[in-house]
Order: structure tokens, then sequence, then C-alpha cells
């Protein structure tokens, strides 16, 4: 493909919350694809870890459901009666200068939804508090490396209900180590998605706990 007609088809891509995207991240996608599936999960309680282009993806998803259900007749009276309390807690060291991280900050400042937690992943302090917030029906990871996987593996697995999405799996369209760690994980169903265009940061793993 010549450089003129790449950077053309480039040209012709529209973006939500651009002002928030990191080139080179590859969450583009990704970001209006977790604000669906809260929408169609309606989790009570979402964990990020890592904040980043996705994080008001899952925060405009989670305050639509809190405005209501479309009524077409097919609502399940049961599911009505119960209450429903959300909670988007938030995960970040503010490490790295590139991701924007203190400017996502702003959106999230005096929004009653979010507990913000500052820290390392691996922090026991950190760890404490997101129990203390939990269980999590949708936890998205987007932290670190196979290190962090493995660690996540085995210090929050018990917190999750349900959903959990991890980002980087696949490298050049192949499994990379991130994968391994994901997959010895007992999950009751896995599902991986590749970009196939794009050679790093293009893939999503998607698992069921129960």
């Amino acid at each position: 493909m010549k450089q003129r007609e790449k950077s053309s088809r480039m040209g012709c891509l529209t973006m939500k919350n651009e002002e928030w995207w990191v080139p080179g991240y590859g969450t583009e996608k990704v970001g209006p694809f977790l604000e669906s599936l809260v929408g169609l999960a309606r989790p009570q309680r979402i964990l990020e870890l890592g904040m980043g282009y996705t994080t008001p993806f899952l925060l405009n998803g989670l305050k639509e459901n809190t405005e209501g259900l479309l009524w077409d007749g097919n609502c399940d009276k049961d599911y009505l009666d119960k209450p429903y309390s959300p909670k988007f807690v938030v995960v970040d060291n503010l490490s790295m200068e590139d991701d924007q991280a203190e400017k996502r900050m702003s959106i999230l400042e005096g929004e009653p939804l979010v507990e913000f937690i500052q820290g390392d992943m691996k922090d026991g302090e950190v760890i404490s508090q997101v129990d203390i917030h939990g269980p999590y029906d949708l936890v998205w990871v987007d932290c670190g490396g196979w290190e962090e996987y493995k660690f996540f593996a085995e210090n929050y697995w018990d917190m999750i209900t349900e959903y959990v999405l991890f980002h980087f799996t696949y490298f050049k369209g192949e499994p990379n180590k991130n994968l391994e760690v994901v997959s010895q994980l007992p999950a009751a169903f896995r599902m991986d998605i590749i970009e196939p265009h794009k050679f790093r940061q293009g893939s999503i793993t998607m698992l069921r706990k129960v």
C-alpha cells in the first residue's frame, strides 16, 4: 500500500473522545466496544486497571445504565425490582507522561459513580482498597505485560464474579506471553478478538468466569 493511500484511509477515521486518544495504544475501537458491553451486561461493579482512552467509555456506559432501560415489553419485571447502584473503580499510578492520565482525571472528578485509586496495582494497600469495593462483574485489564497479568491472576481473580477482558494478548496475529497467562485462568468461556490490520496492541481476550 502506498503511503498516500494509507494516509487517505487513515484520514477518514472519525473518533469519539478523540482528545483522549494516544496513537499506538490500540484502543480506538475497544473503547466503544466496552461501552456497548456495559450496556449489555449492566454490571454493578466495574474495575479498570490502567486508566486510558477506554475510561470515559466505561463511565459513560455506566451512567447511561443508571438513566433507565428502554421499555419495549421485553424487560424482566423481577430484574427491574432489584436496586441498581453501580460503581466504577479505576486504578492508575499516573506514571506515564504520554498517556494523558492526569487529563482524564478531569472527567472522573465529581462523578458519584467513580472511585479512583492512585497507586501501583501490585501494592498491598491498593489491592485492599480494590477489594473493599468488590466483587466485580466486569473488569478491564490494560496495564503492563505478562508479569502484571500474572499478578492479576494471583491477586485479583477472586474479586471477579463474571466478565474480565485483557488487552494485547496477540502479537502479529499470534498468541503472546500475556495470553499464556490468561489461558491458565479457570474460566467457563473465552473469546479472542484480533484486529488483523495491527501488529501490536490489536487484540483483546474476554473471559467469563461463571
